[in-house]
């Protein structure tokens, strides 16, 4: 379709089209997880992740994870996964429950998936990187930050200031909707049936003629489901949980693709280069989806202005008017971060990730094969801010990852487990060539916080005794 202007009968029709059906996975192997972890309540949860790969690959095998979200078998980017020899793993079935707990549990549980991916024989941990989009992508920026030996992640549509997007944006999104709600009633175009309910062609009427059609039903998903009594969070609390605030704590590479007609997760969370001043003719002129300057901390930052420039990658990517079925994501390799801007126009209210439904596939594949053949070892070089991060969990003061004791010590989320996780990588760092002692030495000469020294020293008494 072209860069006509559309609206969202002409979306629900692209998107009602039959697709062809593909073949049932042959040869294929699968495994399921059952994840042990700990929610915010204290109590201990379980939830399946599931992983597949064809039956002649390689072992051990390099693997993806898709963080958050499930990946279905008739995935295209799935087969192309498996083709390469490649293993991929994802939650097993998925519900849209899980969206409400992006914030705490979800984000426990997917590193708890990692943890127990990264203890299977069956998949190369010097070659594991995560995909993921809009909320996976969130979810893979926030692995990112809170895991080492990462080979690389690639993060679609994510966001990356939970501030913005959950406390601001979706109620921005909430008020244009509901004041086209009360016209809609005031003017008697959303009647309901003869018994008071609405059928489901006015329902689909309704949602319609509304400003932003897919966000009326998609912003009470996140809606996080506090519990009671719980504080608001305050400005660290929402640095700890956004890519934003954790940004520096990132070791391996990352590659984030982003639209600028992205009206789901506006594009200003990535970079401020390259957001249009209006959004598109199917929005109110004013309707402002711009991040605020004026955020506290690094609540105001764009994910670019995070990132130290030198190691930054940004590229806008004119998206043309007859895009091609399949293109390659373009990256530069001596840059450890990627970002990818592509420009669709402005933001049109009928649309989602991007209001062009015609950019065919963008095969990240060449990227992933470069990353795997660097593997971690070379990819994933320890910093100050993650060792850090590291060492403050090991003393179960991580705000976004709590610590719990006298739960389960052998569920994720117990102050056991963390400190287990913590001295395993670092021992795995070390032993694949990394100076961890270099990076303690710096961070304490920096930081000479006494309960970060004494966190140091129980960690490498750890690591040593690991070796010994």
């Amino acid at each position: 379709m072209a860069r006509e202007k559309m609206d969202m009968a002409k979306v629900l029709a692209i998107l009602a089209q039959p697709k062809e059906p593909l073949p049932p996975l042959e040869n294929a192997e699968r495994m399921r997880l059952e994840i042990p972890y700990i929610t915010k309540n204290g109590d201990v949860d379980t939830r399946a992740v599931r992983v597949v790969w064809y039956m002649n690959a390689s072992k051990p095998m390099p693997l993806i994870f898709v963080p958050h979200y499930e990946m279905g078998e008739d995935s295209l980017e799935l087969r192309d996964y498996l083709a390469q020899g490649w293993a991929v793993a994802c939650p097993d079935a998925f519900d849209n429950k899980y969206n409400g707990t992006l914030l705490d549990d979800d984000m426990v549980f997917n590193n708890a998936a990692v943890y127990a991916l990264r203890h299977c024989v069956e998949f190369d941990q010097d070659r594991m990187a995560l995909v993921g989009g809009s909320a996976g992508g969130y979810m893979t920026m926030m692995l990112s930050g809170q895991k080492l030996n990462l080979c690389a992640s690639i993060a679609n549509g994510p966001i990356t200031n939970a501030y913005f997007q959950l406390e601001c944006y979706f109620k921005r999104a909430n008020e244009l909707n509901f004041a086209a709600l009360l016209k809609m009633k005031q003017e008697g175009d959303a009647e309901s049936s003869g018994n008071g309910a609405k059928s489901p062609i006015e329902v689909m009427r309704s949602l319609q003629k509304l400003p932003l059609p897919f966000l009326a039903g998609l912003t009470r998903m996140f809606e996080p489901k506090k519990a009671s009594g719980e504080p608001e969070r305050d400005v660290a609390a929402w640095e700890a949980i956004s890519a934003v605030g954790i940004a520096d704590r990132y070791c391996s590479p990352v590659l984030v693709n982003h639209c600028t007609s992205d009206v789901l997760v506006p594009v200003d969370q990535i970079t401020r280069r390259f957001t249009y001043p209006t959004p598109g003719d199917s929005l109110p002129a004013d309707y402002d989806l711009r991040l605020p300057v004026d955020f506290p901390g690094r609540l105001g930052k764009s994910l670019e202005e995070c990132l130290p420039p030198e190691k930054t990658r940004v590229e806008r990517i004119i998206v043309p008017e007859q895009a091609d079925f399949e293109t390659v994501l373009p990256y530069d390799s001596a840059k450890q971060f990627n970002l990818n801007i592509f420009d669709d126009g402005p933001a049109e209210g009928f649309g989602t990730h991007s209001a062009r439904m015609d950019v065919g596939r963008r095969l990240d594949v060449p990227y992933l094969q470069k990353m795997f053949e660097k593997t971690s070892k070379e990819t994933c070089v320890l910093n100050t801010a993650m060792l850090e991060s590291m060492l403050w969990r090991w003393l179960g003061r991580d705000a976004a990852l709590p610590a719990h004791e006298g739960v389960n010590d052998k569920a994720y989320g117990s102050l056991a487990m963390y400190r287990q996780e913590i001295q395993e990588e670092l021992a795995r760092y070390q032993a694949g060539g990394g100076d961890v002692d270099a990076v303690a030495e710096k961070l304490l000469a920096e930081n000479r916080d006494a309960d970060l020294k004494n966190a140091w020293i129980a960690c490498k008494s750890s690591m040593d005794q690991k070796t010994s």
